[in-house]
């Protein structure tokens, strides 16, 4: 079969260096120890080398990105096993009427060590009230529900957040709700027999991973995991603690699970404060756990953070709020702000009333003083803290920390608060050990080729360049760009080089050939966002001015100056 755009890609191979720059340039090159060899002695080598056959892989999260690189795996003939914590696929898209545990004030290191039984396997059994915990509060804590809400629609089309597969009902809105998302993942899990309900010895729902570390002779992983059951009769929780090995890992936890809760002076007390109508709530809370506008009504709401979850919230309560205000920080002027900056603001209902940031909270013997700064006295109120979330990769710290000792060196920077994604290839392998590897992309777009590409490599149809030039990647400036909103420079790019990579290696060692993204969707979604986002921001020109563009230039200021990280401002 001919295709028009194999040419295409195949005569764009893609340029690299080998030079490896000096410590003084904040480049990194780190010497591991593997099964008793230095991955360094590799480096006369062309490829990378593993030092044993991949034959069981772990896949830890089940959403879009887990789901995807669960099904792909197993179609490449690895033993997979899915682990997930919450009871059902979906990721952030498995709606609940259960709200995560109250997040800490104040904010809490991202990374918390568990309690693990100190012979394995074992069990325990769980009464209302052990250790002062009620059984609901240990359910959610295990499994962590997620941060969406009932009336929540995407600020993405549907061209662009759709998994292979399962298609989208041709009749769908416009703009698409978090219901119908989760449906559509749930359809992605059953037609591979990953979902909750299906007999399948490759997933484990309501299983969370306590704890991943190299085994004592440094070739494999093993997973210590947690497994909390309901029991009917009586009522009761069983949680199962055991261990697992595999010769590889790859994590997609999503970027949502740590909540972030903003150092104000104050604001400790103020999270104490009980709500009116129902003491058993809080008047402070983060924007995670609100799910209907019912329990508003009347309320003077102040909303803390103004990009997309504040503002939509905002949009779902003013109807039966007696008043909402906005806090935001001072920015210098409206057209400096990012287009989807400007667009959360927009989305704000009009009666909203926007306070400057908020410098401290008064004490609450004196609530006649209000908020200072806001100038409000938030009598019947309630706090919502839309402030965001720390990237916590607790699986990543562990291993660079515990196996590899090297936590010391600093991290690239990254859109949210908290430890990087440090010493990770392009292609999600991480690079002192490339056994493990990660989700790093947007899984509805570019996903598909990240988990095939790496597949392949720990199949041995496909190879990663040996460890000096994965370092020599690592710290160049053009790879630093593989990651952006949809349509912009960034994004083109990986996808690019993607395509180019998996069909030289498929060409060569055998394979299924990859296209890009389908032509025809290009006008679909510049129309959605000159509709929805902001008009001309991204158009068809996007693409096609991309095509054109030789790899080496893929740097240039001008092609990324309207280059955004979805989750900075989604």
């Amino acid at each position: 079969m001919h295709h028009p755009w194999l040419a295409v890609f195949l005569l764009a191979t893609v340029h690299t260096t080998s030079a490896i720059a000096d410590e003084s340039q904040n480049v990194f090159n780190i010497n591991v120890l593997r099964g008793g060899q230095s991955i360094n002695d590799e480096s006369s080598e062309k490829w990378y080398k593993f030092n044993s056959t991949i034959k069981r892989v772990a896949v830890i999260g089940a959403g879009p990105a887990g789901l995807q690189a669960a099904a792909t795996f197993t179609q490449h003939n690895f033993t997979v096993r899915l682990f997930e914590r919450a009871p059902g696929p979906g990721g952030n898209w498995l709606y609940s009427e259960e709200v995560p545990v109250r997040e800490p004030y104040p904010d809490a290191p991202a990374i918390e060590e568990r309690w693990i039984p100190e012979e394995l396997p074992a069990s325990e059994y769980y009464n209302d009230g052990d250790e002062g915990l009620t059984l609901d509060t240990r359910w959610r804590e295990h499994w962590q529900p997620r941060s969406i809400w009932n009336t929540l629609h995407t600020n993405s089309p549907a061209v662009i957040t759709e998994l292979p597969d399962v298609p989208y009902p041709p009749d769908h809105s416009w703009v698409i709700s978090a219901h119908t998302i989760g449906a559509h993942v749930r359809a992605y899990a059953s037609i591979h027999n990953l979902n909750a309900n299906d007999n399948s010895s490759v997933h484990s729902y309501s299983t969370r991973v306590e704890k991943l570390s190299k085994k004592s002779d440094g070739n494999g992983w093993t997973l210590t995991l947690k497994h909390l059951k309901k029991l009917e009769e009586p009522d009761r929780l069983k949680a199962t603690w055991w261990i697992e090995d595999f010769d590889a890992v790859f994590v997609a936890p999503g970027p949502y699970t740590s909540p972030h809760v903003p150092e104000i002076d104050g604001l400790l007390q103020w999270s104490k404060a009980r709500d009116v109508d129902d003491p058993s709530r809080f008047s402070v809370y983060h924007s995670r756990v609100y799910r209907r506008p019912e329990r508003y009504r009347g309320k003077n709401v102040l909303v803390v953070g103004v990009g997309t979850s504040g503002s939509e919230i905002a949009r779902d309560i003013a109807p039966v709020a007696n008043k909402v205000y906005a806090s935001h920080k001072e920015y210098a002027d409206w057209d400096t702000l990012h287009p989807f900056q400007r667009r959360s603001f927009r989305r704000f209902p009009q009666e909203t009333e926007f306070l400057p940031q908020i410098s401290h909270f008064e004490p609450l013997s004196s609530l006649d003083g209000g908020i200072k700064d806001g100038k409000i006295v938030l009598v019947n109120g309630t706090i919502i803290l839309a402030t965001g979330y720390k990237r916590s990769n607790p699986f990543h710290l562990s291993v660079l920390n515990e196996t590899f000792g090297i936590d010391s060196l600093p991290p690239p920077s990254d859109v949210f608060t908290g430890p990087a994604l440090k010493y990770v290839h392009w292609t999600g392998h991480f690079i002192p050990d490339p056994t493990l590897a990660f989700s790093t992309i947007r899984p509805w777009t570019a996903g598909q080729y990240q988990y095939y590409g790496q597949a392949k490599v720990w199949e041995g149809t496909a190879h990663l360049p040996n460890e000096a030039e994965m370092w020599a990647q690592y710290n160049s400036t053009r790879y630093t760009f593989f990651r952006g909103l949809f349509g912009t420079g960034p994004s083109e790019a990986i996808v690019r080089q993607y395509v180019t990579w998996l069909n030289n290696e498929s060409l060569e060692n055998g394979g299924r050939l990859v296209g890009p993204w389908p032509v025809q969707n290009r006008e679909v979604f510049s129309f959605y966002a000159s509709q929805e986002w902001e008009k001309d921001y991204i158009t068809k020109e996007n693409f096609t001015s991309f095509e054109n563009i030789p790899d080496h230039q893929w740097t240039q200021q001008d092609i990324w100056d309207i280059s955004v990280l979805e989750d900075e401002f989604w």
